[in-house]
């Protein structure tokens, strides 16, 4: 008699873990899944009152999570806009809303590109000029590098005590693999028409040249960085020294260093943007792509597309950061 197996046999129960397994492991090196239901972020956005307030003023919070990217957000099934499109898409519905009288930009983030650094603080300042609402930033867990780039579009800027911030630097990552491929036998063949074509090449040591070309580079966009820093928040050349070591400080040691105006909690921020606009009790609100009937201040707003849900199987510590390419950052490397 042929013996029928049941799912509770082990052989079944560990066949059932090993597709498990594959399957965990293929979602967590993607990061996140993303399953569409529906909705599209091609949708329009629409606001939620987050606290009524006393009156028709408004307060926004936007919120600007992770790595600072113009890259979609990309699941197996579907995408969600970039940080950068996100941010873009708020900016342009607040513009054309005269109650909005300040926005408040809720930062955790450890930085990223220095072209999209630069870009979001360019469109910052943009949005105020056009607008003459307020900014307001709150720092949250961590608001560093690129982070600190962004905030200093602000007119003010406040954290938590325990905040994470400065960083105020630039990085540049680059693999060398050439060790390790003498060690296994293994070589790439490069046609090049120029000595540093292939400069940052993961499959070759960094020649004198490319070094100098990079720290060039390198210094180049610091100074830049250090010059918004300074420019915007007026300080001393003796502060900007301590600064530019790169290194970090908590909130309340970043008011002594000139990064940040005061400490508090989203809740004061809120009622600090709505005053600083010269309005009182604002009505908060925040933008998504479909209601929630359960919204707070700290719920996500368009960090990832509403229509569509991440599901994270894995949670991997540093994963977003361990997917960055070579490149030069405003990035504190947590």
């Amino acid at each position: 008699m042929v013996k029928k197996w049941k799912l509770s046999h082990p052989a079944r129960g560990v066949k059932g873990l090993v597709v498990i397994g594959i399957v965990v492991l293929a979602f967590s090196l993607s990061g996140c899944a993303v399953i569409k239901l529906g909705q599209s972020y091609d949708s329009p956005i629409q606001e939620q009152v987050v606290d009524e307030g006393k009156t028709e003023d408004k307060v926004l919070i936007l919120s600007i999570n992770g790595t600072l990217s113009d890259s979609p957000k990309r699941g197996l099934l579907s995408q969600a806009p970039s940080l950068l499109d996100s941010v873009m898409m708020q900016l342009k519905k607040a513009e054309e809303d005269k109650k909005i009288k300040a926005v408040v930009l809720k930062i955790n983030s450890p930085g990223g590109g220095v072209t999209v650094s630069d870009i979001l603080y360019h469109e910052l300042l943009g949005f105020k000029k056009r607008t003459n609402k307020k900014l307001y930033v709150q720092m949250m867990n961590v608001a560093a590098s690129g982070g600190v780039y962004i905030a200093m579009a602000a007119d003010h800027i406040q954290a938590h005590a325990s905040t994470i911030t400065g960083s105020v630097g630039v990085i540049s990552i680059n693999a060398d693999l050439s060790g390790t491929m003498n060690k296994i036998g293994a070589a790439v063949n490069v046609y090049k028409t120029g000595d540093n074509k292939d400069m940052g090449s993961p499959f070759r040591s960094a020649t004198e040249s490319d070094k100098t070309i990079f720290q060039n580079m390198v210094d180049g966009m610091a100074e830049n960085f250090y010059e918004v820093v300074k420019t915007q928040r007026k300080l001393t050349d003796e502060q900007m020294a301590e600064l530019k070591t790169a290194r970090i400080f908590t909130g309340k040691d970043a008011i002594q260093a000139g990064l940040v105006d005061s400490l508090g909690y989203l809740s004061d921020a809120t009622e600090q943007a709505c005053k600083l606009a010269e309005a009182k009790d604002c009505k908060v609100v925040s933008y998504r792509f479909k209601a929630n009937p359960n919204v707070t201040s700290y719920s996500p707003s368009m960090s990832l597309q509403e229509g569509v849900q991440p599901v994270q199987l894995l949670d991997i510590p540093l994963l977003e950061q361990a997917k960055l390419k070579a490149g030069i950052y405003y990035l504190y490397l947590q």
